[in-house]
């Protein structure tokens, strides 16, 4: 199984007429960007703002709905922006996020 890779479709509404980015996702559409090659290896799930978000509920419960977030194969999951950006990078290489 691929490491599914769960991010807002962004812009998004929050408000009558309020857009919005998630910073934290914009982050990592920008590592993806720079890392073409991650697409291969992952499953990327671009979904919609507003909650319940029931891809992510399905497989990890109503209180975990944080995004971005990475599911690894045993649903053990990351979800800072950082760390997401540097487990790809090590796991299949590429650029890291600079400290």
């Amino acid at each position: 199984m691929k490491p599914i890779l769960f991010i807002l479709k962004m812009p998004f509404e929050d408000g009558p007429g309020k857009m919005w980015i998630c910073s934290h996702c914009a982050m990592i559409e920008g590592a993806l960007a720079f890392n073409p090659h991650w697409q291969a290896a992952l499953d990327i799930r671009r979904i919609d703002f507003p909650k319940p978000r029931a891809e992510v509920v399905e497989l990890l419960g109503e209180d975990n709905q944080w995004l971005p977030v990475l599911v690894l194969d045993d649903k053990e999951t990351i979800t800072d922006p950082v760390g997401i950006i540097n487990y790809l990078a090590q796991t299949f290489g590429g650029a890291a996020a600079h400290p």
